[in-house]
């Protein structure tokens, strides 16, 4: 690819990338800016062929946390400055293209809080705790959950968390192209599927 460039209407386009997909990508709305014609090469795609998707084996490709109410709620005053006291309700109120959470709303006995945009919510929920990959390994983030495709539920004094891949989830997944590239897809293929109506110029 040295010497090609990526082109969307006449302009360069900005490739954002991550690490590992869910089996879907997400919009600059993960972000909270604006969609419009200048970015709408960067659509919600699937991740995947008629047999499933890409990435479905990593190890990232899905996660979970298990962690108490209590020690959430102590993380999030950590990560937010805001103390709700016991975690009353705790979910997910907005998402945006590819299921990405945008929103997420918390519930205690001392007040509420609000977090948006897909970086904001994977800061807040960031703690000194066990990620389980779905290999079995285990593995801290202590500043950024892995990403913002998340499940939340709360059982009585548990929250679980159930996530799918690493990054913010906007433009290519590294992985993702990696698997692509196994599978005998050329670059020009692996490009089209993760920039949407762009071309490959000299």
């Amino acid at each position: 690819t040295a010497g090609k460039v990526l082109k969307y209407n006449g302009n360069i386009i900005t490739a954002y990338y991550y690490s590992t997909s869910c089996g879907k990508t997400t919009t600059m709305a993960a972000w909270g800016t604006k969609e419009k014609a200048e970015n709408a090469y960067l659509q919600s795609v699937e991740v995947r062929d008629q047999t499933g998707d890409y990435e479905r084996n990593l190890p990232w490709y899905r996660w979970t946390v298990d962690v108490t109410a209590a020690r959430l709620s102590t993380i999030l005053y950590k990560n937010t400055g805001k103390d709700v006291g016991s975690i009353r309700k705790i979910y997910i109120s907005k998402r945006g293209p590819g299921k990405v959470a945008l929103e997420l709303k918390v519930k205690g006995d001392k007040g509420n809080l609000t977090i948006k945009t897909e970086n904001k919510i994977r800061s807040a929920l960031a703690g000194d705790y066990d990620i389980r990959k779905q290999d079995g390994s285990k593995v801290k983030f202590r500043t950024l959950l892995p990403s913002a495709f998340i499940t939340i539920t709360k059982k009585k004094s548990q929250i679980h968390i159930r996530g799918g891949g690493f990054g913010h989830g906007i433009g290519m997944s590294q992985t993702g192209a990696n698997e692509m590239a196994k599978q005998g897809k050329t670059y020009k293929e692996i490009l089209k599927l993760f920039y949407s109506d762009i071309t490959v110029e000299n």
